[in-house]
C-alpha cells in the first residue's frame, strides 16, 4: 500500500522528521528516512508501506519527543 504522511510545521524552527523501518521520498526527492522540515512549510513524505511491525515517527530533537512528537505506525 503506498501511504502519504503529511507533515504540517506551524512552528518557528524546523524539524527532523525520522520514520522508522520504511524510506520515503519527500516531496518527489530522492528516498531518505529522516527529512527537515523547515518552518512554516507542509512536506508530504510518500512511502510504500511493505515492512509489517510496529514503527515509529517522530522528531529527531530529544526534548521534541518528549513533548510529543512522536507516534508509532503499525503496518499489517
Amino acid at each position: 500500500e503506498h501511504v502519504r504522511f503529511v507533515i504540517r510545521n506551524r512552528t518557528t524552527m524546523a524539524h527532523p522528521m525520522h520514520l522508522h523501518g520504511h524510506f520515503f521520498v519527500l516531496d518527489g526527492g530522492p528516498l531518505k528516512d529522516t527529512a527537515v522540515v523547515p518552518p512554516q512549510v507542509t512536506a508530504r513524505l510518500d512511502f510504500v508501506a511493505d515492512n509489517p511491525g510496529m514503527w515509529m515517527i517522530h522528531c529527531h530533537n530529544q526534548y521534541h519527543q518528549m513533548a510529543g512528537m512522536m507516534r508509532t505506525v503499525e503496518v499489517v
